[in-house]
């Protein structure tokens, strides 16, 4: 079969040395990483989604579920001691996680990132080399993107790269190599940056000396914090993260703007950086072909046309370079009639070796290669194994559902997850069942998903995350999963944030903590001005608060609306008084003369702080929060209360809340509030938060 001239090879000597020199030559010129790193998409350029070759759990159970608002698009990352996983929030917003892998850990979130941090929503999965994380920002939808490097210990900004542009997005993970930052970016093309290399202010700036300039600026700004705190707690404002200076990477080069459209992940092998870019039908925008690019300035050294679109994006087997194609993007309603391609070019000059329709599904996943076998799923329910030197079909695995997730292939195993959240591992060498996992009938997952993102394996456990992004499970949370021979985590199936809607009961369940009163970083206990908020320090009130949570407002916001109730209008300052439907406010505390929690009015929970008498009863309203403009140069918008973590605000303070009482500023400077200590368990008790509609 021929495209554009492009003959495939007539010679079966070069086939013989390609299928012989498949595993050397990935191996020899691969990319090293370290046990700490996780430099590419999948892992490797083999996009196997495993670096130890430890096999995954031969009879699994879930070790532990990591339970979340935000949907789960992109693979989750193993680096180190933690798992990253980039999540897609409530009217687009953005969430990046760093989670726990030790299951001693009690507290599985060990930092978050979100709105007004990152501008866009996030569907672009890490890369992650000496410390430090990698990823993007952007999807379809948006335009213009910004790529953000962030310290794997802490979180703390390192530097940022804006990319402006229509149809600007960064969907792909990147790639680390050789101390470079490459990236497909949309209509941008591909990009290139230094990872160390900075500049501040027009003027040069390595890795030791940002981190050190952001510890410093950090630790000014809470001590101006804790200053104006003494002067009027009031007014003081806790520091935030933009706030802090924004180093921009050096850009190396850039390639293919306005003339490809790249949204998967680039390869990068001895030298050169693998680009797939599609032709964007609505828009009439990009390009289909494989381009091959030198890894040092961007030039180009071929390109292959293709007949559809290649959204699996490059895998490198051997001497080869591997190309899973679909007619459809990932859109459940297009799956019937979706045809798909997988296409094998030859690294060294662009010429096409082999190519196999696969008539019945389109090819979204990566294509995963290991022991000479090129394996990958198909919207048609099947997985596949070919030879990845000729082309010659090996095995077919039936499943049940469609995938859009690729595969992980360790210690001789396959493992594919498909769109009901079904998990399936394979035997890699003759696609036999191993055995099947059905992810939302476990009890302690208990929720539907869809997975988009394929399975990683990492020190013999399988992760994978899943997303709810369409039909009747939309409202309802993902999961972060850990799949595992041993036994499950203590508190294994709880959430971190997940909500839960009782409509026969008419109530929304949010999972909480029990605040602290005193926060580290300042000198005294200031009164209480919230009820609910997020933690310190993403929460704006989290030292002025009686519970923190982790879920989202802006989700619990939705949860009412499915209920039936419309917000009204939040109320700021003097003269204004909230408007919206009424609703009740509880919490479920242990109960003293059974195991059943008892529900306890949320005004209960707090005293006058003079004379330490309860409060009288408030009337609590839904009334939702405002929006905001996170970036003045993007018109998008976000919901406020997000961006600030407030729930639940006492008095007219702020309009970035979903739910306020009947006081007004009138009362606050009358109404020193207290925490009652004779109700309130101790911090850091879970509790639940009721909200019930009247």
């Amino acid at each position: 079969m021929c495209i554009l001239g492009r003959k495939r090879p007539q010679h079966s000597r070069r086939v013989v040395i390609g299928a012989m020199l498949c595993l050397s030559f990935a191996q020899a010129t691969a990319p090293a990483a370290r046990a700490a790193d996780w430099p590419t998409s999948r892992g490797n350029p083999n996009h196997t989604g495993n670096l130890d070759d430890q096999p995954g759990p031969s009879a699994p159970k879930v070790r532990w579920v990591y339970k979340a608002p935000e949907n789960f698009i992109a693979s989750p990352v193993p680096a180190g001691k933690a798992l990253y996983a980039s999540g897609l929030g409530a009217f687009n917003t953005a969430a990046f996680h760093a989670l726990a892998l030790d299951a001693a850990a009690g507290d599985r979130a060990l930092w978050s990132k979100t709105a007004p941090f990152i501008k866009l929503p996030t569907v672009s999965a890490p890369a992650v080399v000496d410390g430090l994380v990698v990823f993007g920002d952007g999807m379809h939808q948006t335009d213009g993107a910004t790529l953000y490097c962030l310290r794997a210990d802490t979180g703390r900004p390192v530097w940022q790269y804006d990319l402006p542009g229509k149809l600007v997005h960064l969907e792909g993970a990147p790639t680390i190599d050789a101390g470079r930052v490459y990236i497909g970016g949309g209509d941008a093309g591909v990009v290139c940056v230094d990872l160390k290399a900075m500049t501040l202010d027009g003027k040069p700036v390595d890795l030791a000396g940002v981190q050190k300039l952001m510890d410093e600026r950090w630790a000014a700004l809470q001590a101006q914090y804790e200053k104006d705190k003494a002067k009027d707690g009031d007014l003081a404002i806790p520091p935030s993260e933009e706030a802090l200076p924004k180093p921009s990477p050096k850009l190396l080069w850039q390639q293919g703007k306005g003339r490809w459209h790249v949204d998967a992940a680039v390869d990068v092998i001895g030298g050169r950086v693998l680009a797939a870019s599609a032709f964007i039908d609505a828009d009439k925008v990009g390009k289909r072909v494989l381009a091959c690019l030198k890894a040092d300035d961007g030039s180009v050294v071929w390109e292959t046309p293709l007949k559809l679109n290649p959204w699996a994006g490059p895998t490198v087997a051997g001497d080869l370079v591997l190309v899973g194609c679909s007619s459809i993007r990932f859109d459940k309603k297009d799956i019937k009639g979706a045809a798909g391609e997988v296409v094998a070019i030859n690294l060294a000059d662009g010429s096409i070796r082999w190519r196999k329709d696969i008539p019945t599904g389109g090819v979204l996943g990566p294509i995963a290669v290991k022991d000479g076998l090129a394996v990958f799923t198909a919207t048609d329910g099947n997985v596949r194994a070919f030879d990845a030197a000729t082309g010659a079909q090996r095995w077919t695995y039936a499943g049940d559902e469609p995938f859009f997730a690729g595969a992980a292939i360790a210690g001789g195993s396959v493992y594919a997850a498909d769109l009901k959240g079904v998990v399936h591992a394979i035997r890699l060498d003759d696609g036999k069942k191993q055995w099947k996992l059905d992810l939302p009938a476990d009890p302690a997952i208990a929720t539907p998903g869809m997975v988009f993102g394929a399975p990683v394996v990492h020190g013999g456990e399988l992760f994978l995350a899943t997303n709810n992004l369409e039909g009747d499970s939309n409202d309802t949370p993902s999961v972060v999963v850990c799949l595992s021979d041993k036994a499950p985590a203590a508190g294994a199936g709880q959430g971190s944030g997940a909500i839960a809607i009782d409509p026969v009961r008419r109530t929304v369940t949010v999972p909480c903590r029990v605040a602290p009163r005193k926060l580290p970083t300042l000198k005294e206990i200031y009164p209480l001005e919230v009820v609910a908020c997020y933690p310190h320090p993403q929460g704006q009130k989290a030292h002025e608060t009686v519970v923190v949570i982790d879920a989202r407002p802006s989700d619990i916001h939705k949860a009412l609306e499915q209920l039936g109730l419309k917000p009204g209008t939040p109320a700021r300052g003097e003269g204004q008084s909230a408007s919206g439907p009424e609703v009740g406010l509880y919490l479920a505390l242990p109960g003293i003369v059974s195991d059943q929690p008892r529900l306890v009015p949320i005004e209960r929970l707090m005293v006058d702080k003079r004379t330490s008498k309860p409060v009288p009863s408030f009337k609590w309203i839904f009334t939702g929060s405002v929006l905001r403009q996170p970036d003045p140069d993007k018109p998008a918008k976000a919901y406020a209360a997000d961006l600030t973590g407030t729930l639940i605000s006492i008095f007219p303070v702020t309009d970035e809340t979903v739910f306020q009482s009947n006081l007004t500023m009138k009362e606050e400077p009358l109404l020193k509030l207290e925490t009652n200590k004779n109700l309130l368990p101790e911090e850091g008790t879970p509790l639940q938060l009721v909200i019930r509609v009247k």
